[in-house]
């Protein structure tokens, strides 16, 4: 097995290296709309430490880049080697939980070849080291369980007696991989604040795990948790302590009002000047686009000035008054979560034509990013109809090999589609990209599971 592998893995880790260099002479680093923000947070960063932080965005991605001196061809490069560690973690993912070389090396391969991945590289925005920590707490939690002896090659779930046969109370790489595990699902929560909910998920998962007894286990799980706490614990202190909010960002009320906003006009005339000004701004918008999405971004400075409060505190007020209007419309603001739900899994491809080289390659590109949303939009409709057929079916649960692997990756991405979509109604569909490629590794997995039962019955 141990020369097929190599062969796999090698040619996977070669294609690679070739497409990202053939990539740095015809494309370029693209900015959207986050960009500045990140480059100005970086900025403050280089300047003043945190000081000068307005905690307006988690400081993961802003230290990177300002780590790099904000310079767009350092942070693509970076970010290259981020997406090319993705797919061979993708490639011992593949490898590991099936048994063999070849599920790995396709999603690998996928993750090179579908655009709203591998192009994202280039963009200034924080979703591809999101993905690369993602994947990488992913791959050392298998690393943990394979310790543990709950994932073999080709066996993905073993009987809890089998694995303690050799489980070792107490064991150092065991403490130590749970440490890791804790420390990457933190950094994650610490570039995007939707993983948040990641070293919480993986907490129940290095919990259940066999130990032979109490003490094994609360090792463990402390081992586990001592990032986490630290971290994560030490940033929302620091926000509520700089700004009184106690919130991953600075940011919860602008949020809430892309889902409110859509229905501000029920708010009470005693909030007039704030509810007016931002009517302006979304009438106009929609006037303009047909959605209202993002129009707070464009009112914030004049219904700071007409209401007299700062940046922050608008920010508070806006919170308390979408939570009144959830609380009094509830019915509107669910239809939105749910239709932020069902953005979520567009797959759209952000890329810049303009970053293109030639016009003629230009339309090669466009090309390819339509193909590859049309690979991505079937790997979630495949996934979706997996998960239900998984809940509903053991013949199907069966077929489908769903294992403690599936229900620790499948599970991320059910838990991140609800909560990215319960504080905000905005980008929706880029709230994905950091998990597609979990989506397709579930979905190859699968398929891999169901041909080999399929042979074996």
């Amino acid at each position: 097995m141990r020369a097929p592998v190599l062969r796999w893995g090698l040619g996977l880790g070669v294609f690679g290296l070739v497409e990202r260099a053939a990539l740095w002479f015809v494309y370029a680093p693209t900015s959207f709309g986050d960009s500045p923000s990140y480059m100005r947070l970086a900025g403050a960063l280089s300047e003043g430490g945190l000081s000068a932080y307005d905690g307006t965005r988690v400081p993961g991605y802003p230290a990177l880049l300002a780590l790099l001196d904000q310079d767009p061809r350092s942070v693509w490069l970076v970010q290259m080697a981020l997406g090319w560690g993705i797919s061979m973690l993708l490639f011992w993912l593949g490898w590991k939980t099936t048994g063999s070389p070849y599920p790995g090396f396709l999603v690998g391969m996928l993750y090179n070849l579908i655009p709203g991945q591998v192009l994202f590289e280039a963009n200034l925005l924080s979703e591809t080291l999101t993905a690369f920590l993602v994947m990488l707490s992913l791959a050392l939690w298998v690393a943990l369980e394979r310790r543990i002896r709950l994932v073999g090659d080709g066996q993905p779930l073993r009987r809890l007696d089998r694995a303690r046969r050799g489980l070792r109370s107490g064991e150092p790489v065991q403490l130590g991989l749970a440490s890791l595990v804790g420390i990457a699902s933190t950094l994650a929560a610490m570039v995007r604040p939707l993983f948040f909910v990641l070293p919480a998920w993986l907490f129940i998962f290095v919990w259940t795990g066999p130990a032979k007894g109490g003490r094994d286990r609360i090792a463990r799980a402390i081992s586990f948790a001592l990032g986490p706490i630290l971290i994560l614990g030490g940033w929302l202190n620091w926000v509520s302590s700089t700004y009184g909010m106690f919130a991953p960002t600075t940011m919860g009320g602008y949020h809430l009002v892309q889902h409110t906003g859509e229905y501000f006009e029920y708010l009470p005339d005693e909030v007039a000047p704030i509810r007016d000004t931002y009517l302006k701004y979304r009438d106009a918008q929609i006037a303009e686009r047909g959605v209202q999405t993002n129009a707070i971004w464009d009112a914030i400075p004049e219904m700071s000035e007409v209401s007299g409060l700062s940046f922050f505190g608008l920010s508070v007020e806006l919170q308390r008054l979408s939570l009144r209007l959830i609380v009094e419309h509830p019915d509107l603001y669910f239809k939105n979560v749910i239709q932020g739900w069902i953005d979520f899994w567009k797959a759209p491809v952000y890329w810049d034509r303009g970053a293109v080289a030639a016009p003629w390659l230009g339309a090669a590109f466009a090309g390819w990013a339509g193909l590859g949303r049309v690979v991505s939009l079937a790997a979630n409709g495949l996934f979706l109809v997996g998960s239900v057929a998984g809940v509903v079916s053991r013949w199907a649960r069966s077929r489908l090999g769903i294992d403690r692997c599936s229900l620790g990756f499948g599970g991320l991405v059910w838990l991140s589609s609800i909560v990215q979509t319960l504080p905000d109604h905005g980008d929706n569909p880029r709230f994905l990209v950091p998990l597609q490629s979990v989506v397709i590794l579930l979905v190859v997995r699968a398929a891999w599971t169901w041909k080999r039962t399929g042979a074996e019955g």
